[in-house]
């Protein structure tokens, strides 16, 4: 029986959907593997795909990319973020309840870091419990084999949340360690915390809020400058304004970012990343390894590099 639509409601039994990220891309049978074990325990259970494509290992990005749409989801989903380089080793896998009911199953390596504010409890997954049988000789597919099986077990409601497996505090969640932008009038210093390979525009670590401090405005030109580890990469006038559109196409543009309140920096219809920052997405790199500042151009009022879309 397909589910049906009550108001805002979804139906099928009244059971939260689940949500997955991963970073195993989708060119093997790894997601599929998810699908089809939390299909086996509940055949009504909905199951959405939020991201396959996290950098590989790069458990900053998924944290960051889980707190941008935790927020867009109904209060009570199970979301299962795995990007898990320390799978089989003493690392915790567990299951954190926030506070607006949802839960988000996960290794605990630093993949909470930004929902940890909204956390209300943390759980240690039971494996003795919520392992699927048979697995037991598997060491490196926890994704499969715990987190896709808990959270179908919890969605269903085969489990509550203390069937999950003991409790322990909130405060020994693994975090990363988290950077602040500096802001001052007509000045802002940062570094990038991530980027999208699929559009390639730059995420900061100054926070919307904070920029406006700066006194700098849609509409005025600032200069922008990022460097790595001392290497300029990019050193020119840049249109601070509300969307790619106020440029022409392939030309840099400042603004607030789209799936968080922290500025980022793109080219209208390119890729920033692949024109200016080649090595970003390269394996080892870190995105904080690359420095921003953005400072205005006294005097310099750009509308008319604007266009209005």
């Amino acid at each position: 029986m397909s589910d049906v639509e009550v108001g805002n409601a979804t139906v099928n039994g009244g059971k939260p959907d689940i949500v997955l990220m991963t970073d195993f891309g989708l060119t093997t049978g790894f997601v599929g593997s998810m699908y089809g074990v939390i299909r086996k325990v509940d055949q009504s259970l909905g199951v959405f795909d939020l991201n396959h494509e996290i950098r590989p290992y790069d458990m900053r990005q998924a944290a960051f990319l889980l707190a941008d749409t935790v927020m867009y989801w109904k209060d009570g989903t199970v979301f299962v973020s795995v990007v898990d380089p320390g799978v089989g080793t003493s690392r915790k896998s567990c299951v954190a309840l926030l506070e607006n009911g949802s839960y988000v199953v996960t290794p605990d390596n630093g993949t909470l870091t930004a929902v940890k504010d909204h956390i209300v409890a943390v759980r240690e997954i039971d494996e003795s419990v919520n392992r699927l049988s048979g697995s037991e000789r598997a060491n490196s597919f926890h994704g499969r084999d715990v987190y896709a099986y808990t959270a179908a077990r919890l969605a269903s409601g085969i489990i509550d949340y203390e069937g999950v497996g003991p409790e322990y505090s909130v405060d020994e969640i693994v975090l990363f360690p988290q950077t602040k932008g500096h802001v001052e009038p007509g000045l802002a210093r940062g570094c990038i915390t991530g980027c999208l390979k699929h559009f390639g525009s730059p995420e900061t670590d100054i926070s919307v809020v904070d920029f406006e401090k700066t006194g700098i405005v849609y509409g005025d030109m600032v200069h922008v400058r990022i460097e790595k580890k001392g290497a300029v990469l990019f050193d020119m006038p840049v249109l601070y304004h509300k969307s790619f559109g106020f440029v022409p196409e392939g030309e840099p543009i400042l603004c607030n970012g789209s799936t968080s309140p922290y500025m980022e920096i793109s080219l209208n219809k390119r890729s920033f990343a692949q024109r200016y920052l080649p090595d970003i997405f390269d394996d080892g790199e870190v995105f904080t390894d690359y420095s921003i500042e953005i400072s205005k151009l006294s005097g310099c009022s750009a509308h008319q590099f604007s266009k209005e879309v």
